[in-house]
């Protein structure tokens, strides 16, 4: 049971991983070439692209990280900031509003590519953080904790089974049975292997 999820976490983190790296390509390049577009038009030298390219990427990690330090991540388009809705029912009002999200679409798209690097490394870090010690007789301790929630087939709380804390919260973190703190101590259910 703890090696498969630990393998899973394991596969979560290198997925994330080659994420994060992609954005980031696309992030570097995307900087590269509009700095390279706005040097040439003004004549100006090409060795200050490559800094500001990293300072960009810095930019962006930090960004990113605050968000992830904020508890967000990712954000739909309606949460973001180039989300606007001009109700009103005039035709230049509708007008003005699909204009404007030509503009902002792509937008809201690049700021999720860009903060894509930081956050699915982040991710990746918490994937690998989220494996469970695997000491000798773990494996039985929580199956037989499994039974024993199954048995009961309620929603109970944790504080019932003080003996059982450990392998409870381990289950809980592998899903494998329901767990809901929303008052008091966590209360939690493992459905019955029937499903019933």
């Amino acid at each position: 049971m703890i090696t498969t999820y630990n393998r899973l976490q394991i596969i979560k983190a290198v997925l994330c991983l080659l994420a994060a790296v992609v954005c980031y390509v696309l992030a570097d390049v995307f900087f590269h070439f509009g700095l390279t577009f706005v040097f040439h038009t003004f004549r100006w030298s090409y060795t200050a692209v490559p800094w500001l390219c990293g300072a960009a990427l810095i930019g962006i990690t930090w960004s990113g990280w605050r968000q992830w330090q904020a508890g967000l991540g990712f954000k739909n388009y309606a949460e973001s900031p180039f989300f606007h809705d001009l109700n009103f029912e005039s035709g230049g009002s509708l007008m003005l509003n699909h204009y404007a999200k030509q503009v902002t679409g792509p937008a809201y798209v690049l700021s999720q590519i860009f903060l894509g690097g930081p956050l699915m490394t982040l991710r990746a870090i918490k994937h690998l953080r989220e494996r469970l010690p695997n000491p000798p007789g773990i494996e039985l301790r929580l199956q037989e904790a499994l039974l024993t929630l199954q048995r009961a087939n309620k929603w109970q709380s944790i504080e019932e089974h003080p003996a059982l804390k450990q392998e409870i919260l381990m289950l809980a973190q592998m899903r494998k049975i329901d767990s809901s703190s929303h008052k008091g101590p966590l209360r939690i259910k493992a459905s019955s292997p029937h499903g019933i």
